[in-house]
């Protein structure tokens, strides 16, 4: 699916790129190749960059394409010149994840499409805001979390005629006696499909590999089973030199936390790296990151790397609903819960939580104080509070600042602060920040004892 709407899985379109000569082009500042999801318009932002599209050629499913085509929610390769927080494009192209159909819907966060598990939450935006149901076409948007699992960025319901069938993910079970693999679920048949791109297929040589395969014919339908694929080719990032690269992905293995594959690009850390939004002893597999750096012998060395589910949280809950809970001692935020969440600790969902349990908490905002939960531990009692988030304000002069994170008001008065002392914390901190606060907890109030940049 190599330019075709979104995709979430930003790995395809750099392929794409690169097969057009790659390359760096634009006006003003260093040239770059950005890889990720749009996230807003008026111009085209992607890693928070905001790219200018003026001049830009757009490809959408291998043709020419108005910026009116794009999507939030889709994932693009941006090659053009950068100058810190703003850029100017000269070409946009768009890498869709599967074409099929949805094959099932086992509930409102999974959604299963030409076999494979498309994961579906708030974030995931519809063309329309038409949902497709069982049995409909759909074009489906999103990064490669796993083997067989995207992340649902963009969905759009295809009417008659179908475009041809179209997948995307990790090659499993190659087979090339009889010219067959696995991608999650589905069967790929390349017995009469063009693979001059991919390496020679003797033996087991194409497991572990992204690639995307097409064809127009499928076993049944709606469940395909076995897709013909009338061409297989390499996916993901083929570029082996970039002076400035930028990649959004899953981390998808891990060799150590200072070496690890993000999609199918292998990234290394050094000593000089930056985080943002989480430290280094995060990195872990499933964990979604943005990473830029210079890219060298296909090796990408990061200069940061920016975490997408950057909040934590540890504390006691209070109250527990259907579908979220409340923590004592941090008023106002709202963690929630979905068919997404992992549960950790011996728990399977919210049904086994109940008010007093002690938590950590992994997940992302959504608005000010409500947070999405990513995981949930329950662990043994504890009067322990963590929490840890971006800066929202700082209030009061010094001795008294109020550093408010995810609307929990945190009083510094007394706050010892790691590594440096509280004018070098304050000097350092701004709205956006992110910030770890450690207390205990007393009876329906916490008593903030510590506090740590974590950027």
């Amino acid at each position: 699916m190599k330019t075709s709407l979104f995709g979430p899985i930003l790995f395809g379109t750099l392929l794409a790129l690169a097969s057009c000569g790659g390359g760096t082009s634009g006006t003003g500042g260093s040239g770059v190749t950005s890889t990720g999801t749009i996230t807003a318009f008026g111009s085209v932002f992607v890693n928070g960059v905001e790219f200018s599209t003026s001049g830009a050629t757009i490809v959408l499913d291998g043709n020419p394409a108005a910026e009116s085509n794009l999507r939030v929610g889709m994932v693009v390769t941006v090659n053009g010149s950068r100058s810190g927080s703003s850029g100017s494009a000269a070409r946009i192209e768009v890498d869709d994840a599967v074409k099929g159909f949805v094959e099932a819907k086992p509930d409102a966060n999974h959604w299963t499409v030409m076999g494979q598990t498309v994961l579906v939450d708030d974030q995931t935006r519809f063309e329309n805001n038409v949902q497709p149901g069982v049995g409909d076409f759909a074009e489906v948007h999103g990064l490669v979390v796993a083997d067989g699992t995207i992340s649902g960025g963009f969905i759009e319901k295809k009417n008659t005629p179908f475009p041809a069938f179209e997948v995307k993910g990790f090659v499993k079970n190659h087979n090339d006696a009889s010219k067959t693999f696995d991608i999650g679920t589905l069967t790929v048949n390349y017995s009469n499909a063009l693979i001059n791109d991919m390496p020679n297929p003797v033996g087991n040589a194409w497991n572990g590999l992204l690639v995307e395969a097409k064809g127009s014919t499928c076993a049944t339908t709606p469940v395909c089973g076995t897709l013909t694929a009338s061409k297989v080719e390499p996916n993901g990032p083929q570029m082996q030199e970039a002076a400035e690269f930028e990649i959004e992905g899953f981390v998808t293995s891990l060799t150590s936390t200072s070496d690890f594959v993000v999609g199918n690009q292998r990234v290394v850390t050094t000593g000089s790296t930056r985080f943002e939004g989480g430290v280094a002893s995060d990195i872990a597999v499933g964990v979604k990151l943005e990473v830029e750096g210079v890219l060298a012998g296909g090796v990408l060395t990061a200069s940061k790397v920016e975490f997408g589910d950057g909040i934590r949280i540890e504390a006691d809950i209070d109250t527990v609903g259907a579908s979220s809970f409340t923590l004592r001692g941090l008023p106002g935020i709202t963690v929630t819960a979905n068919s997404l969440t992992q549960f950790e600790g011996g728990v399977s969902g919210l049904n086994n939580l109940v008010a007093g349990n002690h938590v950590r908490i992994r997940g992302r905002t959504s608005g000010s104080n409500t947070v999405i939960a990513t995981e949930v531990e329950r662990r043994s009692a504890d009067p322990r509070v963590e929490l840890q988030g971006p800066i929202q304000s700082i209030t009061g002069a010094s001795p008294n600042q109020i550093v408010t994170i995810l609307g929990v008001a945190v009083d510094t008065i007394g706050v010892a602060f790691e590594d440096v002392n509280r004018a070098t914390f304050f000097s350092q901190a701004v709205a956006g920040t992110l910030v770890k606060a450690r207390g205990g907890l007393n009876g329906s109030t916490v008593t903030w004892s510590e506090m740590e940049l974590e950027d």
